[in-house]
């Protein structure tokens, strides 16, 4: 099934779900990142879960989800976007623990971490916050993230069910919150179908968007959007000379003496970026040129 996100709500129980599928993109970043397996599983596990935040994002805004750790996959971040765009990198591409994809990942991921997660919705505002990793389980540790922060009571879940002779068969995640403040009895259904891995199970059933929000969150799910998710980056050569003036006119020298060219390479979508030696000297010019106005 095509890659995308549904959001909206079940008004008669009160609760807003969003439901995201990112397998072809999983798949995709693994070919693009030369990701090993278990290196693989933890950032489709990442791409799902970041997803799940771009959505409820307004037009313009984005989500940026981080984990960093002490194990040899070192860290991750993902951006995701209401537009359905996601882009990512891993910090330890290569890590590939034998067993158990969930057992390996915890050993990925090592004895300690956290995980960053900060919203711009859109509006000229930001959100930043910050929680140990206890669980080392990007799963648990997200419900950690909801029953932590101060939005509204969430259930959550996100899924990697594998198929034959694909490890990334389906990934997916899926986000319950309340329309109001009050714990009650909706979400904390939501909660005990979570625990009870109905994500995983509906995936392997083969069921569809609908049929997973109402398995997890109950029926009477109304759609307000359905958004195709693909791996996109904003990176330009503009970008590019945006991070070599950064050098300054000194590194820029050294650069020209060493090299007489400078190459950026994208973490995000390894698009490499070539500045000739003219270029890079038409940078110098315009920075020794701003020190001195």
């Amino acid at each position: 099934m095509p890659d995308h996100f549904c959001l909206g709500v079940l008004p008669e129980l009160g609760l807003r779900a969003v439901f995201s599928r990112v397998g072809e993109t999983a798949r995709a970043s693994r070919v693009l990142h030369g990701l090993y397996p278990t290196s693989a599983y933890l950032f489709a596990q990442a791409l799902a879960a970041a997803s799940l935040f771009g959505a409820l994002q307004r037009e313009g805004g984005r989500a940026n989800l981080q984990l960093s750790c002490d194990g040899p996959l070192r860290g991750l971040l993902v951006d995701s976007e209401p537009t359905g765009a996601l882009r990512g990198y891993v910090r330890g591409p290569r890590v590939h623990f034998s067993g158990d994809p969930a057992g390996a990942a915890r050993a990925a991921l090592g004895g300690k971490g956290y995980l960053a997660v900060r919203l711009d919705p859109g509006d000229g505002t930001h959100q930043r916050s910050l929680l140990e990793l206890r669980a080392l389980s990007l799963p648990e540790d997200l419900r950690r993230w909801f029953a932590s922060s101060q939005v509204v009571a969430a259930a959550a879940d996100v899924a990697v069910v594998p198929r034959p002779g694909e490890p990334l068969g389906e990934v997916a995640a899926i986000m319950v919150q309340q329309l109001h403040d009050e714990d009650d009895e909706a979400i904390r259904g939501a909660r005990v179908r979570v625990a009870e891995g109905t994500l995983s199970r509906t995936l392997a059933q083969g069921a569809s968007a609908g049929e997973i929000i109402a398995a997890v969150a109950g029926h009477g799910f109304e759609l307000y959007a359905d958004v195709g998710i693909s791996y996109r980056c904003g990176c330009s050569a503009a970008r590019a000379r945006v991070a070599v003036s950064a050098l300054g006119p000194e590194g820029i020298a050294d650069v020209l003496r060493k090299e007489r060219r400078a190459t950026v390479t994208c973490e995000f979508c390894r698009q490499e970026y070539v500045l000739g030696a003219s270029e890079l000297e038409e940078i110098a010019r315009k920075l020794e040129k701003g020190a001195d106005g």
